[in-house]
Order: structure tokens, then sequence, then C-alpha cells
């Protein structure tokens, strides 16, 4: 993962792959932070940390935000899918949250202060393609592309408030 200024006159790896990550899905999310995912759906890319990681392009500092087990993920134990499963992800700007859709289909969210998980979305039927939930300015509300009301045939944009169930 590289970082470059508008003006490039800074050019320069951000994060550093080892040959057992795979880091997918970048995202500026506020001024300081840059949110990405470390898959960890195969065995192979579970000998060291996965999930949502945000990196400080000041200073590159890497935090882990979170993981979810796709055996505590409704839906992915139903498929026989095993392993770790964040896809995509993304921060509020005030960096208190982060958010990630699963292989399931579902999307968790997570305080960033408190660790804690939350799963506000179930069975987007993400096909044809993916969840991508992205936070609205403000931050309290979650908005994502779903597939559920038509059985995956297309993809509706949907919404969820945050603030009526956290804060």
């Amino acid at each position: 993962m590289w970082f470059c200024t508008a003006d490039g006159k800074i050019n320069r790896p951000l994060y550093e792959e080892t040959p057992l990550d795979w880091v997918t899905h970048e995202t500026f999310a506020t001024k300081d932070h840059v949110y990405f995912n470390i898959l960890g759906w195969q065995d192979r890319l579970r000998k060291q940390i996965s999930g949502i990681a945000r990196i400080n392009i000041r200073t590159n500092d890497v935090e882990l935000m979170g993981q979810v087990e796709m055996d505590q993920d409704r839906a992915a134990k139903e498929g026989g899918l095993n392993g770790r499963g964040f896809w995509h992800c993304n921060a509020s700007r005030d960096g208190k949250w982060s958010v990630g859709d699963t292989f399931a289909g579902n999307i968790w969210l997570i305080n960033n202060e408190t660790g804690r998980k939350h799963r506000p979305v179930t069975d987007t039927k993400m096909s044809p393609d993916h969840a991508h939930p992205y936070f609205s300015a403000d931050g309290k509300r979650i908005l994502f592309q779903s597939g559920h009301l038509s059985d995956g045939k297309r993809l509706q944009l949907m919404m969820v408030h945050i603030l009526d169930y956290f804060y």
C-alpha cells in the first residue's frame, strides 16, 4: 500500500505487506488515518493478525480495530465457511467507529474506543456485488448496497441509522 501527496513531493510505501498479508480495500477515513482490511479467510492467512486495521499516515503506527470469526457471523456457518470474515471497511470521520462487511453478507460496526462489535445489518445478499458500507459525513448513518429485497438480482442502496442503536 502506497501513499502519495497530490503535489507528488511524498511518494512512499505506507504499509508493507508480509508474505502472509492480503491487504485490500484501503480507504481514507480521517485526515490522519487510512483504514484497510487484512484478509483472513484462508488457512495460510490466519498465521498472523487479520481484520480491519488503520495506519496513521504521519507516524506509521498501525492498529487492529477488530475482526469477526466466521462461525460467529450468522449465515457463514450455514454456508460451510470458516476463518475470519471482514471484506470491505470504512470509518467515521471522527474516528469513533469502524464498519465492515463480511463474506456472509452481514455488516458489523466496531466502537474504536472500546472494541465492542455490533451487527446492525444481516443478510445483504452480496450479489451481484458486495455491501461496501460507508459512513455519512456526520457519522450517524451507514450507507450500503444490498440485493436482499430482490434476492440478489439487483442492488438497492440502503441506510441504517446507528443513533437508534448505539449512542
